[in-house]
């Protein structure tokens, strides 16, 4: 009888261990059906993914963007018209993460955007990235002036479809680039003077 007993026993608590390993199993299953994904492609999974916030350029997060991990250092142009109404782009993995280069005839401007705060003689703006993907980046910037709040939000869209590069904005503006053959280079740019702002990669 002693014998049947502890049989039982041992049998019950074998039942609940098997049970709650499979429990486990299954809860820890459920916790990583999508785990946060570094852009070479491993895998964080004490991590959920975010498709909003894993890509910050400005941090260690540079790690997480797959589409300034891929086009990272590539030069994209209005290739038909020299003087554009477009800037020149350069995308970089790295805390500014696009750079932006009016070309003009007299006078030309150069500037980068990062993540987060954005000042420039006196006004401010912010940047958060809201899709990154490895041929999509969107991005919204939001800009205060010189107020404590919001004067307005534009959303940037760039989709690269076929190795161009498709531009749209919330504010109506559309384009696309191709990929720039240009020397940017102080010397080889025809106009008249560059303004240099912070955050300019091209130069």
């Amino acid at each position: 009888m002693l014998k049947k007993s502890s049989k039982a026993m041992a049998s019950a608590r074998n039942g609940i261990m098997s049970s709650c390993i499979k429990s486990d199993i299954v809860q820890y299953g459920s916790k990583n059906t999508d785990p946060a994904t570094f852009a070479s492609g491993q895998q964080l999974p004490v991590a959920t993914r975010s498709y909003t916030n894993f890509c910050n350029p400005s941090g260690w997060g540079r790690k997480g963007c797959e589409f300034l991990a891929k086009y990272d250092g590539t030069f994209w142009a209005d290739t038909e018209n020299y003087y554009s109404d477009f800037s020149d782009i350069q995308f970089l993995n790295d805390i500014y993460f696009i750079s932006l280069f009016n070309i003009k005839n007299d006078v030309s401007y150069c500037r980068g955007w990062r993540t987060g705060e954005n000042i420039s003689d006196g006004k401010k703006w912010n940047i958060k990235i809201t899709k990154d993907g490895w041929d999509v980046l969107w991005f919204d910037y939001d800009y205060y002036g010189t107020n404590d709040d919001i004067e307005y939000t534009i959303t940037y869209k760039y989709t690269v479809i076929d190795s161009l590069l498709h531009f749209s904005s919330s504010d109506g503006q559309t384009f696309i680039f191709s990929p720039s053959d240009k020397e940017y280079l102080k010397g080889s740019i025809d106009t008249g003077e560059i303004i240099q702002l912070e955050g300019c990669t091209f130069l």
